[in-house]
């Protein structure tokens, strides 16, 4: 599932498999936390989340790193039953809120979300990846 949202979304193919699944999902320290959909003992869509702290309001919450529901099974709710269940685990938690991002070319992502809550119109998101990242992680001070 990870690759087919990898696929829609026109990116590289995911390198998250099996096995990066168990090294990082469980253990000691885990790096993130996942939510399952099954209807008739078959997966069909999964939620990948993760902590986060936020200082202007002194709170803790999660980002929403993947939501993935199969075509298939799209506008069934399976979407809002996902984001639902890892709101109230957060909540439960002591968390107060949660983030995500979507590409703006992802319409039917984007509508999903906005029924959710609002797009932010005064946030940009920024990311280092490969080679920017190294940039800035071999900068000397």
């Amino acid at each position: 599932m990870a690759r087919a949202l990898s696929a829609s979304d026109g990116g590289r193919v995911s390198r998250f498999s099996a096995t990066a699944l168990q090294r990082d999902g469980f253990g000691k320290n885990p790096a993130f936390e996942t939510k399952v959909a099954i209807i008739d003992n078959v997966v069909t869509g999964y939620a990948v989340y993760y902590w986060g702290y936020d200082t202007d309001s002194a709170t803790r919450g999660v980002y929403l790193a993947d939501l993935f529901v199969h075509e298939h099974h799209r506008r069934s709710g399976v979407g809002t039953a996902l984001i639902t269940e890892i709101a109230r685990s957060s909540r439960d938690a002591g968390g107060r809120w949660m983030f995500w991002s979507v590409l703006k070319r992802n319409k039917g992502a984007r509508r999903f979300y906005r029924r959710i809550a609002p797009e932010l119109k005064d946030v940009l998101v920024c990311a280092a990846f490969g080679a920017s990242f190294d940039r800035i992680a071999n900068t000397s001070q």
